[in-house]
């Protein structure tokens, strides 16, 4: 009895450090998703609203545990190449030029080899390197197309799309929801998923 009450107290143990350990790493991705935002205060919050966003898609097409919890660290961090990017483009007041535009396109791709050393974070990457994808083939950094595109890619275009679109900028305000929708509608097919663009409007009520 004693025995076994010893192994079940060592069994106990590991459970709390395990427990301790995911504690320290999720806290440790929220980190860095507010340093993420920190630098430019018109994207404050902006991955926390992402992350939510495509929560709720990925729990309507009834992801599993692992899954939802592998889509909340990839929101958390799909921005993190915008760390390498210049806060003088980031709060432009206006339309970026096609050399800002080069050096913003690159966040996706910073964004994988920052990440890339973590063994741990590997199967999130995609989400993060192929978000700015567009279901036509259009998009950025390899002008992957339709289902070559990661589920949590697509998924993930959708709600930054969202965010990015209600949040104010310094060159406009935010849109409206019903604005919002009608221009997820009109890039359906093109610039995303269709099913996740149903999705989307589906649990937010504006189909």
């Amino acid at each position: 009895m004693e025995k076994i009450a010893s192994q079940i107290g060592v069994a106990l143990e590991n459970a709390r450090l395990i427990t301790d350990l995911e504690e320290l790493f999720l806290n440790t991705i929220k980190t860095l998703s507010s340093a993420i935002d920190a630098k430019s205060p018109w994207t404050r919050g902006h991955s926390e609203r992402v992350t939510g966003y495509a929560l709720s898609i990925a729990r309507e097409m009834k992801f599993d545990e692992k899954g939802l919890k592998d889509m909340e660290i990839a929101g958390l961090l799909h921005d993190i190449g915008k760390l390498a990017t210049y806060e003088a483009i980031l709060d432009k007041p206006g339309r970026l030029n096609d050399d800002e535009l080069k050096l913003m396109r690159m966040h996706p791709g910073k964004g994988a080899e920052i990440l890339a050393p973590i063994k741990q974070l590997k199967h999130i990457i995609p989400a993060i390197k192929y978000h700015h994808e567009f279901y036509d083939g259009k998009g950025y950094p390899e002008g992957l197309k339709g289902a070559a595109i990661p589920l949590s890619a697509r998924i993930m275009a959708v709600a930054d799309t969202v965010d990015a679109m209600g949040a104010d900028r310094p060159y406009r305000k935010g849109r409206t929801m019903d604005v919002i929708s009608a221009e997820l509608k009109r890039c359906s097919g093109t610039q995303f998923d269709p099913n996740m663009v149903e999705t989307f409007l589906k649990i937010s009520g504006e189909r």
